[in-house]
């Protein structure tokens, strides 16, 4: 069995939702069909920000919306199918067959993931493309001002 190693992408900051659209924005541009992007951070850190600058960058001014209820939104855009889900709620593997996560992960779509950590699962073992974590975290405010510290990184 080969050995998974953690490769440390990239980390960034952002002083604002528009600012962390647009880091995602310039990450999506690696992205391809297949790829798995998993996103983790506290309530309120930017994930649903962050997948929309993914959806945007494929969709144009596609506005995207968390799917906390529905689960799963789809997207259709210029060639692409981007299934961006929220794990919120799940808490099992068979959760996550339910909803059509594994049936995205081997098809040609880019999938997107929320709150990953709260069902634990091998992804690796299941991303058909790259995958890559996405940690948000959120530090002390100066004026008022919080910052997302945004760290990528590429497991496969």
């Amino acid at each position: 069995m080969p050995t998974v190693k953690l490769q440390k992408f990239e980390s960034f900051e952002s002083g604002s939702p528009e600012n962390t659209e647009l880091i995602a924005a310039e990450f999506a541009k690696q992205l391809k069909p297949s790829d798995f992007v998993a996103l983790n951070g506290p309530l309120g850190a930017g994930k649903t920000r962050f997948a929309s600058g993914i959806i945007r960058f494929f969709c144009g001014n596609t506005v995207a919306a968390s799917p906390t209820y529905s689960i799963m939104n789809n997207y259709r855009c210029s060639g692409i199918a981007v299934n961006h889900f929220d794990f919120y709620r799940l808490k099992t593997a068979f959760d996550l067959e339910n909803c059509g996560f594994f049936d995205s992960l081997e098809g040609k779509n880019l999938t997107i993931a929320e709150w990953t950590n709260m069902v634990e699962v091998d992804y690796g073992k299941y991303a058909a493309g790259n995958y890559y974590s996405i940690n948000i975290k959120i530090s002390g405010a100066e004026k008022n001002k919080e910052i997302r510290h945004i760290e990528i990184e590429k497991i496969l």
